[in-house]
């Protein structure tokens, strides 16, 4: 039941502990001689944790269905490596060795990372509002949610329930039976194994999002700490990212617009549409309501910083395990893989140029920052006449890479002449290896098949940019961030900036090609490029206040940049703090307890397309179409069934075969159906019986 109890709740908690206590455990012992922080490590490992939580499983449903015995049997594969591992390696005494084990050096190491203050801030603010967003059940029995959460939970519960209750592995479409689930499930498919495990629906949702934001949050402040070596730096780049917001409070000024802000539906500084403001405020319109993303930054963001160590220590092991991280990623967040693959590129080629000695002595690596900025900006200008520059996005792109390619490439045959092909073959070679062996194969049987249908992959320039000119719309969205970048890249030491180079690739291919149907979804890609602007802002920003200049000015120029560079996002935040909606009524609740008792688990359930149904997201249970907000921004043709449902209720006899051919078990209306279509009961009793009814809501079963 998606209510739950306490005790399934605890045990569901235990089961996916013991993962992360394993994966902690294997990478303390993989790990035990690079030179980690104790901090660090436990943050790889409780990745590595979620990972074999959500992969090893999948393992056996190929065989046994998504059961609890696919579950019992990730669970000896962990512990068979965990054995292995334990036989295989070294002791190395790290406890009692490591200096992390007294506790003043605890203390020492928060005192130094103030930023882990603000984080558990963070962390606080998140659980508030998961608890009160996610399907909490009020006084009078409805469901309510908040802004953020309205759309996009509907969707990921009806695909926790499904997967959890239907057991059928690969999974299919529950809001469109019939059709492979493409969609990134793993992100979800982690809270189906906790359903499965006995946690309520409601724990199941919450729990895994609680330790992927602490993965989120922590391995951010950890890539940017370890490529400046500066706390400072990378307790400034956090704020700038995660309190991130553009200058849309320009329009709160005045009592009305605040007011406005704590109550009217996302009439907010980060989205203020008719004013064209697109950049997302990344807790609350992405991390809270898009799983995906959640759970595939909490593996990226520790993954850069484990892959940029390796990168400057040569580590062969680092190496493999960034292989297995990233291999792992296709199917949690495709945009994660996507952007990651971006970053390596970039890194690759600096790497073979600083093997090959050509790394230029003079600080000029700014000029191609500035460069596509410019490059940018004349092709909107071109693009005013006739839209010449979306048609050609993908010829454009395309070229764009192709002479990249030849650069590498080069280098590569420069690095085989200096004789360094070894160390680059048993570091990048094995790394790719690696990749390609694990995420080929999700890419051919999910990725691929989805991506080549209509809409998705396309030119189209300019990303969400509708009225404004090009530098003038980041830098209203992006706010003081976009500035102190651009000053950073002048000023900033060569090496900074070529570990933020990937910004480059990520920023030219997001802005001429969109990878799903919906345009706006590239700010998935953006964010992991914003990822390096504000680490080069940040550290502008640190150089700027260690000068000598008056204190007075010193406080002024902080606390503006402070007020401009995150009121926008309290707003936003405070906005989702108060938010409040019904999502489902009390007797949408009550009909669904009904169907999750006395019905099969992979029944066909006729309902309206409505977004927020009640059937598939709280039961599991297949539907005839879902809502088009959701199918259409998966590549999926929903047209014809979303026509047939009319003529299904309201003339239900001579519509007979339509229940037929879409194998359909009951007939479910409520409000949101009656709304919708002329329903003709008399009809529906010739064709099928009444089996439960309340104040709104009532099901039928279909005849024979």
């Amino acid at each position: 039941m998606f209510d739950g109890n306490i005790a399934g709740s605890i045990a569901g908690i235990l089961f996916y502990l013991v993962f992360q206590l394993a994966g902690i455990f294997l990478v303390l012992r993989i790990l035990a001689k690079e030179n980690f922080s104790i901090v660090f490590r436990f943050l790889i490992g409780s990745v590595a944790g979620t990972l074999a939580f959500q992969w090893f499983p999948v393992i056996f449903a190929f065989s046994f269905g998504f059961t609890l015995k696919s579950h019992i049997l990730g669970l000896v594969l962990l512990f068979s490596i965990c054995i292995i591992t334990w036989v295989k390696t070294e002791k190395t005494g790290l406890f009692k060795s490591n200096p992390y084990y007294n506790i003043y050096e605890w203390l020492r190491f928060f005192k130094e990372n103030p930023c882990i203050i603000l984080m558990a801030v963070i962390f606080i603010y998140f659980v508030y509002c998961l608890s009160t967003h996610t399907i909490p059940v009020n006084s009078d029995g409805s469901i309510h949610t908040g802004q953020a959460t309205y759309g996009d939970m509907n969707m990921h519960l009806g695909f926790i329930t499904s997967i959890a209750n239907q057991k059928s592995f690969p999974p299919d479409y529950s809001i469109f039976p019939g059709t492979k689930l493409a969609y990134p499930f793993l992100c979800d498919s982690i809270s189906s194994s906790l359903y499965i495990s006995g946690a309520s629906l409601r724990t199941a949702y919450i729990f895994p999002m609680l330790v992927a934001v602490c993965q989120v949050m922590g391995g951010f402040y950890c890539f940017i700490k370890y490529w400046f070596k500066s706390a400072v730096t990378a307790f400034i780049a956090w704020i700038m990212f995660f309190l991130n917001g553009g200058l849309g409070f320009i329009y709160f000024m005045d009592k009305d617009s605040i007011a406005r802000n704590f109550t009217d539906f996302y009439y907010t500084p980060t989205s203020l549409g008719d004013k064209n403001f697109r950049w997302a405020q990344i807790i609350a319109n992405m991390l809270l309501p898009q799983r995906a993303t959640l759970f595939g930054f909490a593996v990226l963001f520790p993954l850069l910083a484990l892959f940029l160590y390796g990168m400057r220590k040569k580590s062969r092991l680092c190496f493999i395990i960034s292989g297995i991280f990233a291999g792992a990623l296709p199917m949690i967040h495709t945009h994660s893989f996507l952007g990651f693959g971006l970053a390596c590129t970039m890194w690759l080629f600096f790497n073979c140029k600083e093997l090959c000695g050509k790394i230029q002595k003079h600080n000029l690596a700014w000029i191609p920052f500035l460069a596509v900025i410019a490059f940018f900006t004349i092709l909107q200008k071109i693009n005013e006449k006739d839209d010449i520059i979306s048609s050609n996005g993908l010829l454009i792109m395309g070229v764009g890479i192709f002479v990249l390619a030849i650069y590498i490439f080069i280098y590569i045959i420069r690095v085989v002449q200096e004789k360094q092909w070894k160390m680059v073959l048993s570091t990048w070679g094995v790394f790719l290896a690696i990749v390609i062996i694990l995420a080929l194969p999700q890419l051919i049987i999910w990725t691929f098949g989805q991506a080549g249908t209509e809409g998705f992959i396309r030119g189209h320039f300019n990303w969400s940019n509708t009225d404004d000119g090009y530098i003038w719309f980041y830098i209203k969205n992006i706010g003081i961030v976009s500035i102190l970048f651009i000053a950073g890249i002048l000023f900033t030491r060569r090496k900074n900036l070529w570990i933020a180079s990937p910004v480059l690739l990520i920023w030219f291919i997001s802005e001429l090609v969109v990878f799903q149907p919906n345009e706006y979804d590239n700010n998935k890609l953006l964010f992991i490029g914003y990822i390096f602007i504000c680490g080069i802002a940040a550290d502008f920003v640190t150089m700027m206040f260690s000068k000598n200049w008056l204190f007075v000015l010193k406080v002024t120029a902080g606390a503006a940049m402070v007020f401009t560079g995150v009121i926008s996002a309290l707003l936003t935040l405070g906005r989702e703090w108060v938010s409040d909606y019904e999502l489902y009524s009390v007797y949408n609740v009550e009909a669904c307890q009904f169907i999750e008792k006395n019905t099969e688990p992979d029944a066909v359930v006729l309902t309206a397309t409505n977004h927020n149904n009640a059937v598939p997201s709280l039961t599991g249970r297949n539907i005839v179409c879902g809502a088009s907000t959701f199918l259409y921004y998966h590549g999926i043709n929903y047209y014809g069934r979303e026509a047939d449902i009319p003529v299904m209720y309201e003339d239900p006899v001579s519509n007979y075969n339509l229940y037929k051919k879409y194998n359909v078990d009951y007939i479910y209306i409520s409000n949101a159906e009656r709304n919708s279509y002329a329903i003709n009961e008399d009809g529906l009793l010739q064709i099928a019986s009444c089996i439960y009814s309340n104040e709104e809501t009532s099901i039928y079963k279909l005849n024979g």
